[in-house]
């Protein structure tokens, strides 16, 4: 069974071959989904990852069907006979109907439980704990930008949160310096820091925590940050945001990078909070070129998945990737 929940099922050779097939799929495109029967199931809203994920895979012959999560996930509903059948019922009924699941969920658990329970690969839209697709179309990104070879200074500042997670796995399977900057309450635990420090050494990689956003983006090639208030995180707006008011990336910040450092988000942004319109709106701003790659990742993704090339794998050493902070 082929399934992308994480970054960390992924060894960087088959994350380049991803890319480079994706490339090679948007210069080109091919009918390789023709026939193919996508479910898309979102607890969450989504524009890019929706939208530019169906566009991906229209281009490659494939069609997307759109299920209402409640028929899917209902069976977590705590009052009797208000749900229509189990997860296992319910995903054993979709394999035989459609060739895989883009799943966008609140919990991580969800996924891994739709992954045990069907018989067809699943593919993580977003979760409370990664944002693989994310991640990939960024990578893609600076690929782009300052091609393969070349080993970067990658600066996150902001909130420790999936986006942030992603990003600083595959940025280091791929021997890169990630800094990340937040403040002491919401940035990374110790078993994350041990975690991202196992994924350094083995890849050739350098990961640095800091409180001072002036010193994560002190030679950075790129800014990278996001929202300071996740989805499902609205109710605690006004006792997070008091905290990553030095973290907003301004001209001001922008400013100790270098000249060519450019600005990365995932988008949506909220402008006036977590970056400024000069910095977002600024000429070396790459965060519309990261909305058409989620597009163009999508194809490697699925191509690659539909055709069996991608297992899942273990990470090396003892490691199990941690949990985000409040999670279970």
């Amino acid at each position: 069974m082929n399934h992308l929940l994480t970054i960390g099922d992924l060894e960087p050779g088959q994350i380049q071959n991803i890319l480079d097939l994706s490339d090679k799929l948007h210069q080109s495109p091919e009918p390789v989904m023709q026939g193919k029967n996508i479910a898309f199931v979102f607890e969450k809203p989504s524009l890019r990852t929706r939208v530019g994920t169906e566009a991906a895979i229209n281009h490659l012959g494939g069609r997307v069907i759109e299920i209402n999560p409640d028929l899917i996930f209902s069976s977590s509903m705590a009052v009797p006979f208000t749900s229509r059948e189990s997860l296992k019922d319910a995903m054993m009924n979709v394999s035989q109907w459609c060739d895989a699941i883009f799943a966008r969920v609140y919990n991580h658990a969800t996924l891994k439980k739709l992954a045990g329970y069907g018989t067809i690969p699943v593919v993580n839209a977003l979760c409370d704990q990664h944002h693989p697709m994310q991640a990939l179309a960024d990578l893609y990104t600076l690929q782009q930008k300052y091609g393969k070879e070349q080993s970067l200074v990658i600066s996150y500042v902001g909130d420790a949160n999936n986006v942030a997670f992603s990003l600083i796995e595959i940025g280091l399977k791929f021997g890169h310096t990630l800094k990340f900057a937040g403040p002491p309450e919401y940035s990374w635990n110790e078993g994350q820091l041990e975690y991202f420090s196992f994924l350094a050494a083995e890849h050739g990689g350098t990961f640095l925590q800091t409180a001072d956003p002036v010193e994560a983006v002190f030679e950075s090639d790129v800014i990278y940050t996001d929202t300071f208030i996740s989805m499902g995180e609205e109710h605690l707006f006004d006792e997070k945001i008091k905290h990553f008011q030095p973290y907003q990336v301004n001209g001001a910040l922008f400013s100790k990078a270098k000249s060519s450092t450019g600005f990365m988000h995932c988008l949506p942004a909220h402008r006036g909070v977590e970056v400024t319109d000069e910095v977002i709106d600024h000429p070396n701003s790459w965060v519309y070129s990261q909305a058409q790659n989620r597009m163009i990742v999508s194809k490697g993704v699925f191509a690659t998945i539909l055709a069996g090339e991608t297992k899942e794998i273990e990470t090396k050493g003892a490691f199990e990737i941690p949990l985000l902070r409040g999670e279970s």
